[in-house]
């Protein structure tokens, strides 16, 4: 994907919705109305993975919460952030394939 998404008017998807969906195959494209944008076209793949995604983030970080929530119940000593860290990797890899970086 390029760093700079192609723009097109409401009125030229309107007219060539055929090859506005074939350039959405490749790269979302922000739809413009009076000029500005008022929407963005992606392919359903992209669109799929992007809330799949944003899914295990909001796992991620209701787990974190929990391991945070769980130490300071399991100690009345400071827990650190490197020791959170430790904790919410461990957590990570059981639910991962691959370990993301912390």
């Amino acid at each position: 994907m390029s760093a700079i998404l192609p723009i097109i008017p409401v009125s030229d998807l309107r007219s060539n919705t055929k090859q506005t969906l074939a350039l959405v195959k490749d790269e979302p494209v922000v739809l413009t109305q009076r000029g500005r944008a008022t929407a963005v076209l992606l392919n359903i793949d992209a669109y799929n993975e992007m809330v799949q995604r944003l899914q295990r983030l909001e796992d991620f970080r209701d787990e974190a919460v929990a391991l945070l929530a769980q130490a300071r119940m399991d100690s009345l000593e400071f827990v650190g952030p490197d020791a959170l860290a430790d904790l919410y990797q461990e957590k990570l890899e059981e639910d991962l394939p691959f370990a993301l970086p912390v």
